[in-house]
Parts: structure tokens; sequence; C-alpha cells
């Protein structure tokens, strides 16, 4: 006899699989993601929308989907050979609707750009995976289809990802993102008492704020607040890593004493060779001067963003573009301060533990480069209260208090 369990209706379900309305419901709690799958072969143009579609592996690069069987364009897309999985963001819900009702229209109502296999490409997608197919297996009325990578990319919408949920489409909010990275477990205290201070914070002052510790010598970005007002559009910085070396991230140094600055120094030289360590110890003492930091300097932000917005398990971005401009830069004109605005791109404040360590930081992002003192200086006080108000949530305290 199958067990009975009371349904989010006044009705109670079978839990059995046979119960076809009911596995759709149930299955409905688990949100998925939606994709269009587009191809071309011989002039015909194919199109389907699904909620199946998975990353399989790295190494080769496999994605998955899993049309229906009694699908008119999954015959289509297969004798094309490719396909190219565009991610929907939320709002082309238009396009998902078009294309699931077959409208007449659903390919010259929309923009599109071409990919190497030649399927079409979605413009204004949230991202893009052209593949030849590599294998199809029948499992049930579904096949499994198993593509191949050849090209991807991101888009260039800020737009979050459309998501099928209880048998209706929609979004949803991120107010922040931690990472899951099992190697950053003694910070989770930390950025969880952040969450509500940087979420504040990113909503007052309309910018991106990431909080930050140290990792076996790297920094990584463990939370991210106000993600659609980063530069660039990038989604999220949320696992991204770069080494500890100097000039970078001396909010982790300041304080840490000799052994750690001396690392912070010789990491920065392994990079660039000869390096004064005058030069590095100057950018140390403004910061425990005034109590936080300031990144500039446009050309050089575009670059650093360019190593290290995409997350990698598998190798450290190569600093030997960046570092040298920075080090150069503080040698020419000293540490920078929001005193002489021009070019600022970032903030940074530091959050104690409860022995006077800097636990994580926070960073506001997002500046043009051409804010006032003033204005800076409005986000710069903001910014330290909130780092000081996450100090004391935690039970730390300032190392000079």
């Amino acid at each position: 006899m199958a067990q009975t369990i009371p349904a989010s209706t006044t009705d109670s379900q079978e839990t059995s699989p046979e119960n076809p309305a009911w596995f759709r419901y149930v299955l409905g709690q688990y949100p998925t993601g939606v994709t269009l799958i587009t191809s071309a072969h011989d002039g015909d143009t194919a199109g389907m929308v699904v909620g199946t579609f998975s990353s399989v592996s790295l190494d080769p690069p496999l994605v998955a989907f899993m049309p229906d069987v009694r699908s008119t364009s999954w015959p289509k897309i297969q004798e094309a050979g490719s396909f190219c999985a565009n991610i929907l963001t939320a709002g082309q819900q238009d396009v998902c609707r078009a294309f699931s009702r077959k409208a007449e229209d659903r390919f010259t109502a929309n923009t599109w750009g071409d990919t190497p296999s030649g399927s079409p490409r979605l413009e204004g997608a949230a991202a893009w995976i052209d593949c030849d197919i590599e294998n199809v297996i029948r499992a049930g009325d579904h096949d499994i289809v198993i593509g191949r990578v050849k090209a991807l990319g991101v888009g260039e919408s800020k737009e979050l990802p459309l998501l099928f949920l209880r048998g209706g489409y929609g979004s949803f909010s991120i107010p922040s993102i931690v990472s899951p990275a099992t190697a950053l477990t003694r910070h989770v205290k930390v950025a969880d008492a952040a969450r509500p201070e940087i979420e504040a914070l990113a909503k007052e002052l309309d910018l991106e704020v990431l909080v930050s510790g140290v990792v076996d010598d790297s920094v990584v970005v463990l939370t991210a607040a106000g993600v659609g007002s980063s530069p660039s559009g990038a989604p999220s910085r949320v696992g991204v890593s770069f080494g500890l070396a100097a000039p970078l991230a001396p909010l982790h140094v300041a304080w840490a004493g000799e052994a750690a600055e001396s690392r912070w120094i010789a990491n920065a030289r392994s990079v660039v060779g000869h390096l004064e360590p005058e030069v590095a110890r100057a950018e140390l003492q403004q910061v425990r001067d005034v109590g936080y930091a300031v990144s500039a300097g446009a050309a050089t932000a575009a670059e650093f963003e360019r190593m290290v917005v995409v997350p990698s398990d598998t190798a450290a971005p190569d600093l030997s573009g960046v570092l040298p401009r920075l080090l150069e830069r503080t040698a020419t004109t000293g540490p920078v301060s929001i005193d002489d605005p021009s070019g600022v791109t970032s903030l940074h404040a530091p959050v104690f533990d409860p022995f006077g360590q800097v636990a994580v930081t926070l960073t506001l992002n997002g500046f043009a480069g051409t804010e006032s003192i003033a204005h800076l200086a409005q986000c710069r006080d903001r910014m330290l209260a909130a780092a000081a108000a996450v100090t004391e949530a935690i039970g730390g305290h300032h190392p000079a208090r």
C-alpha cells in the first residue's frame, strides 16, 4: 500500500511515482533554469525551450539537455548535429513563450548572432554554449543529449536567469551570494554576520559590496551584494581569487606583523622580480594611518578585472600585467588617497576579529572614477561604519584599542 502525505492543497496525493500529475507537482518544487536550444541545418532553423540543461563534465567540456521524444523540433536539431544552448534571462519570458507555442515570428522577432557551429545565438541571453552532439541516450519518454562544447560566453545583460518553478516562470532575487567553497568554512560566521550590513550598504549607495578573506595566501571573494551594480555587468565575483601580493589587498597585511609583510612582499617579487620593500611598506603605513584602502586607475582595474573575474579551481590568475603598474604608480605618486579622487575605482575597509586581526575586508566597487571628494568621503564613512558594525557583531576589536 502506498503511503499518503498531505499536499499543499486540501487533498492528499499518493507518493507513488505512477501518478503523472503528482510526479510533475513534486518535481516542480525544484527550480530549473530555462534554456533555448537552437540549431540551423540546410537553411532551416529550429528551436525548443527546455528546463533540463545541465553541465556534465569539465574534461572534456560536456553539457546535456533532455528533450521529449515527441518533440517536433528535436529531430531537426539532432539532424543538424550541433546546437547552441541560450540561457534565457528573466526579461526574456516573451522569447520563452514564443518558442513554447511555436510562434511563426519566433526567429524573426529576435536578434541573433553567429556561433562556430552555425547555430543561432540569441542576443541578450545570460549565456550561450555552442556544442556538437556527442551522444544521444534514450531514457523513458525523453532523450539524454550529450553535447561537446566548442565555444561559450556570457551576455551583456545584468538580468538574472529565468527560472521555472511550481508550474510558472519567474526570477529570483539575490540580495547577496555566498561562496560554497569548503576551504572557507572558518569565514562562514563572519560572512553571515556581514550580509545584512553589506545588503543595506549596497542598496543605500547603489554600489557593489564585496566581502573578501584570505585562504592559503590567496584573497577570495566570500560574499557579494548589489551584484547588479558590478562593473561591466559581471553577474558576481563570488569565488574569484587572486594572490596576496604587494601592493594588492594591503588591509589583510597591515596589522598582521612583520612575517606577513615579508611574505606579501616576497609574493610580489616572485611575479615582478625586483621590488623596493619601502614602496610596499609605504602602502601598509598609509592603510594603518587612515584605517582603510583606496584603489585607483581605470586601465589597471580593467586589466585586473579581466584576469580575476572568472573563478577557477585549476590555476591562479596571472598578475604579471597588473602588479608592475600598481607598484610603479605607488613608487611615483605614493599611496592612493581620496584627497586626489581622479580615477578612484574602489574603497576597502577592514573587519577585525576578537584577536585584533583582519578577519575579512569590505570593498565598495563600481565607482566611475569621476566622483567628487565629498561623495567618496560619504561612501567611505558609510563603509567604515558598516565594517565597524560587523566587527562588533563578531566580538572583534581594532588592534589599536
